[in-house]
């Protein structure tokens, strides 16, 4: 079955950001509907997400904690062979990939806010302008 961003989001509790790198990376199977991406969720993927791997935490909120970071950072280090500052650039580089597709989003956001104002403005004033006519002004 295929789920938007958010429904996929929503189900597996994985934050969006998270799946937009799993998209990007190609490490789930997706597809671009009408501008929006799809996810397929199947139940291999799904017992992929929930199983924990033993390097990593099982608590979803030690994910996100800054503090932890440092320690997966360190596993990383330790397990691949890879000096410290390769893997804080490639962290880094990850972070920026991330706010600057948050930062796109907001600025899409913003367009159809702006669009939307402007259909509400124009409603406006055919309102407006019907209500003066039926008054007869």
């Amino acid at each position: 079955m295929w789920l938007s961003l958010t429904e996929y989001s929503n189900k597996h509790k994985v934050s969006i950001s998270t799946l937009r790198r799993k998209i990007k990376s190609t490490e789930i199977e997706f597809r671009l509907d009408e501008g929006r991406y799809m996810i397929l969720d199947s139940a291999e993927q799904y017992a992929h997400e929930v199983a924990p791997s033993p390097s990593t935490s099982s608590s979803l909120t030690e994910q996100y904690r800054p503090s932890l970071k440092s320690d997966a950072l360190h596993e990383a280090t330790k397990e691949s062979g890879e000096s410290v500052i390769t893997a804080a650039n490639r962290l880094l580089a990850d972070l920026k990939k991330a706010y600057t597709q948050v930062l796109h989003d907001k600025e899409e956001q913003i367009s159809d806010l702006r669009e939307e104002i402007s259909d509400l403005k124009t409603l406006i004033k055919v309102l407006e302008s019907e209500n003066d006519r039926l008054r007869g002004h």
